[in-house]
C-alpha cells in the first residue's frame, strides 16, 4: 500500500460516470463529480424518485445538496434515470451506491448489491464499465464482482466513502484521505484520475484492505462514543468532571477529540450496522470480538440511562408529559435510521408516558410511535409547553441558543435532561431548571 499527496490540477480530462443509487451517497457523488466537470447519469429503481429528482427535488436534507443538484443538471452534466441500459451505454465507470443494511445475523445485507451488479453485467462490454464500489460491503465483495465479471475482462476498484451527514459536500472537497484498492494498478490509477482537482491523500491498496478500512473506521468511531459513555458512567460515581476529563482526552493527539462525547449514543445508517459487522467478521475469522460487542452494548444502555435519571427526578414515567427536542440522529440530516431519540420515545411511550416532540427538519414518521400517540409542535418552547420535564435529545444548533428562563416559564415541571450536553449548566439553574447533563457530575 502507498499513499500520497494530491495536487490540485485544472486539466483532467473529463469522464462519463454511472451512478446506481440515488440515495444519499449516490447524490452527493453525483452532484459533487459533476461540479468536477464529469458527465453523471444516475440511476435509480424507483421512478418516482427519479421523477422527483427532474423537478428538483432532493428526498432527503443534506446542506448544499439540493442547490448544487440543481445546478449542474441545469448545466447538462447531470442527469436521472431508471432506464440502466441508457445510464450505463457509454459510462467509463459505474459507481455503486446502494444501501447494505444489517443481515439478520449481524453481518451486511449484500442483495441490493448483487442485483445492482447483475444490471449492470447484463449491459457491460469487455473492460467496460469499470465497477467502483462506494458502498459499505462485506469484507470479499471486490472478489465477488470480479469473479461475476470475468468473462466481460471487466475491472473492479473498491473506492469507500467517508462522508459525514450533514458535511457530506464538505467531506467530498476535503477529504481526509482517498481509498482504493483493486487488483488492477491502472483501474485503480484511472479511477483516482477523477478525483484530480480534490487535495487529500491517496491510498492505493489491495481490495479486501479497502473494505476493512471503512467498517474498521466506522468501528473504531462507535467504539471512541462508547469509551466516552463508560468513562461519563464512572465520572457519575466518583464525582469526576466528565466534560473536562474528556477534554484533557481529546487534547492528546494520538486519542483526538473525535467522536469523544459523552451523550445519548449513536446511531444513524452506518455506525451501528458497521460496528456490527465487524464483531460478525471478528467472529466469522475467529479473531476476538469482545470489544465490539461491549460497544454496542453501551450503546444500547445509554438509552436505559436516560429513563433512570428521569424517573429518579419524576419518580414515575407514567402519565407525565416528556418533551423530547430532536428526532433526527444528529443535527443538520434529517436521517432517522437507528435514532436515539426515537428509541427514547419509544421507551417513554413504554412507561405510559406523555410524548411530544421538536425538530427543526424532521417530521416524527407515521408509525413511530407503534400506533400510539405522539404529538409534535411547530417550536421547542411550544413542544415544552406543559411538561414535566425536557430531554435535548439531538444538538442542533438552534437548541443551544434557547432561552432558559423562556423554557422553564412554559414547563409545568422543571426537569431538563441535556442528552448532549450543549447547555450551560449555570444559566440553566439560574432560570430555575433541575438540570442534568448525561454524563456530568455537574448536577
Amino acid at each position: 500500500m502507498n499513499a500520497r499527496p494530491r495536487k490540485r490540477r485544472s486539466s483532467a480530462p473529463r469522464e462519463r460516470l454511472a451512478i446506481i443509487g440515488a440515495g444519499h451517497v449516490g447524490l452527493v457523488y453525483a452532484a459533487s463529480f459533476a461540479e468536477l466537470g464529469h458527465q453523471v447519469a444516475v440511476l435509480d429503481i424507483d421512478p418516482a424518485r427519479i421523477a422527483a429528482l427532474r423537478r428538483g427535488r432532493v428526498p432527503f436534507f443534506e446542506p448544499g445538496l439540493s442547490e448544487l443538484l440543481e445546478k449542474n443538471r441545469r448545466a447538462g452534466r447531470l442527469t436521472y434515470s431508471s432506464d440502466a441500459a441508457e445510464v450505463l451505454k457509454d459510462a467509463r465507470m459505474a459507481f455503486i451506491c446502494v444501501p447494505t443494511p444489517s443481515a439478520a445475523d449481524g453481518g451486511l445485507d449484500d442483495g441490493p448489491m448483487r442485483r445492482a451488479l447483475q444490471a449492470i453485467h447484463r449491459r457491460a462490454r469487455a473492460g467496460r464499465p469499470i465497477i467502483v464500489t462506494k458502498s459499505t460491503v462485506s469484507v470479499g465483495m471486490n472478489r465477488y464482482i470480479r469473479d461475476l465479471f470475468r468473462d466481460r475482462q471487466v475491472p473492479v476498484v473498491s473506492n469507500p466513502e467517508y462522508l459525514r451527514e450533514g458535511h457530506a459536500i464538505h467531506d467530498f472537497l476535503h477529504p481526509h484521505r482517498i481509498v482504493l484498492g483493486s487488483d488492477d494498478p491502472e483501474a485503480a490509477a484511472a479511477v483516482a484520475k477523477i478525483y484530480d482537482g480534490i487535495e487529500g491523500p491517496v491510498f492505493m491498496t489491495d481490495p479486501v484492505t479497502a473494505e476493512l478500512s471503512k467498517l474498521a473506521s466506522n468501528a473504531f468511531l462507535a467504539l471512541k462514543i462508547s469509551f466516552a459513555n463508560s468513562v461519563a458512567r464512572v465520572a457519575l460515581s466518583t464525582g469526576g468532571d466528565i466534560a473536562a476529563t474528556l477534554r484533557i482526552l481529546g487534547a492528546d493527539p494520538r486519542i483526538g477529540a473525535g467522536h469523544l462525547r459523552a451523550g445519548l449514543g449513536f446511531g444513524g445508517a452506518c455506525l451501528p450496522k458497521d460496528l456490527a459487522a465487524m464483531e460478525h467478521l471478528a467472529r466469522r475469522s475467529a479473531a476476538p470480538y469482545e470489544l465490539f460487542a461491549a460497544a454496542q452494548a453501551v450503546n444500547r444502555d445509554q438509552l436505559q440511562h436516560v429513563l433512570d435519571l428521569l424517573l429518579a427526578k419524576l419518580e414515575s414515567l407514567s402519565g407525565r408529559r416528556i418533551a423530547i427536542l430532536g428526532i433526527a440522529f444528529k443535527p443538520d440530516t434529517d436521517d432517522i435510521r437507528e435514532s436515539p431519540s426515537l428509541a427514547l420515545v419509544s421507551a417513554l411511550l413504554d412507561a405510559r408516558a406523555s410524548v411530544v416532540v421538536h425538530d427543526p427538519i424532521v417530521k416524527m414518521p407515521t408509525g413511530a410511535g407503534g400506533g400510539r400517540a405522539v404529538v409534535q409542535r411547530r417550536s421547542a418552547l411550544v413542544a415544552a409547553k406543559g411538561a414535566d420535564a425536557v430531554v435535548l435529545a439531538t444538538d442542533w444548533a438552534e437548541y443551544g441558543l434557547l432561552s432558559l428562563h423562556e423554557l422553564r416559564r412554559a414547563m409545568k415541571g422543571n426537569v431538563l435532561i441535556d442528552a448532549r450536553g450543549i447547555l450551560d449548566p449555570v444559566a440553566a439553574r439560574k432560570a430555575g431548571l433541575d438540570y442534568t447533563a448525561v454524563g456530568s457530575t455537574d448536577r
